[in-house]
């Protein structure tokens, strides 16, 4: 078996590729749960994945047990599989990557990332990321989003987005970025921005926000009611569970008026981490309420 496993090679046309990787770059979740939402939407079956065994390191990211009906106890390994969807009406094709940030031989990852982009005619990458920052829940979540190129290709003339500013620790998003500008591929970054005080996973009111900047370059309309239904109870239950929280409303506040303030690209300076773990253990009620924590601890082995 090689790195790279394709199941079948559709014959796709104009494609877009949509990515996010669990870890570093997922806050809540957010990103992974937008391209699996994506994915079961439009359909998408597995055509291609990338095998685990050279990139991963199974005692920071430990592969997981389960009976299965019949088959008795099945291994699931950590997955990075490609998925596809024709939307044979707008002329365009889909291809999705919710994977598993690797931890090692990221330059040799990012060049099957490529193999598969190529093989599947992808002529724009979009990736999506979540970071936790200085925002309240209390108003609408804010995306930022960046590109490599000043053009975007056919069908997004009217799309202008500036280039990242950032500077500092990066993760596999921008080697396979990086590696895509150089084949020529034009790629777009979205950013969901996630409370840092509210480290909750999922969290339905980010990746609602990522889907609806994501659906500027989606060639066919994308329903995002089930999700807004979702976003809109979490937001219900967390204000119950706030009630009465004096020093995490009143700090609520503050951020709402940093918000207020603010151009809606520029990121904000959360407090140090002792701060925000005493607002978090503030929360540490709604968590258990929403994760079912205190029914025992599941046997091991």
């Amino acid at each position: 078996m090689g790195d790279l496993e394709f199941a079948e090679r559709p014959q796709l046309n104009r494609t877009i590729l949509i990515a996010a990787f669990s870890g570093w770059s997922d806050a809540s979740e957010s990103a992974t749960r937008a391209v699996e939402y994506l994915a079961r939407e439009y359909g998408a079956r597995k055509f291609a994945w990338i095998d685990s065994e050279d990139f991963f390191d199974f005692t920071s990211l430990r592969p997981t047990v389960a009976m299965r009906g019949g088959r008795g106890r099945v291994i699931n390994w950590p997955t990075n599989e490609f998925l596809y969807a024709s939307a044979q009406e707008s002329g365009r094709d889909l291809l999705f990557l919710s994977g598993v940030e690797p931890h090692l031989h990221w330059r040799k990852f990012a060049s099957l990332f490529v193999e598969v982009a190529e093989a599947a005619q992808v002529e724009l990458v979009i990736t999506l990321g979540g970071l936790l920052d200085a925002v309240p829940h209390t108003r609408p979540a804010r995306v930022i989003a960046t590109a490599t190129s000043e053009t975007l290709g056919e069908g997004f003339e009217q799309v202008h987005l500036p280039a990242s500013r950032y500077e500092g620790p990066t993760g596999i998003i921008s080697v396979v970025l990086d590696l895509m500008t150089r084949k020529g591929v034009p790629c777009v970054s979205l950013w969901g921005r996630a409370p840092h005080y509210l480290q909750v996973k999922p969290n339905p009111q980010v990746t609602l926000a990522l889907l609806r900047q994501l659906q500027t370059f989606l060639p066919v309309p994308l329903n995002l009611q089930g999700l807004g239904k979702a976003s809109d109870e979490f937001l219900s239950g967390l204000g119950r569970a706030l009630e009465g929280q004096q020093q995490i409303v009143e700090h609520i506040k503050q951020l709402e008026e940093k918000y207020d303030r603010e151009t809606p690209g520029e990121l904000s300076v959360p407090q140090t981490p002792s701060e925000t773990q005493a607002l978090i253990s503030d929360l540490e009620q709604f968590l258990r309420q929403r994760h079912g924590e205190g029914d025992g601890e599941s046997n091991r082995g």
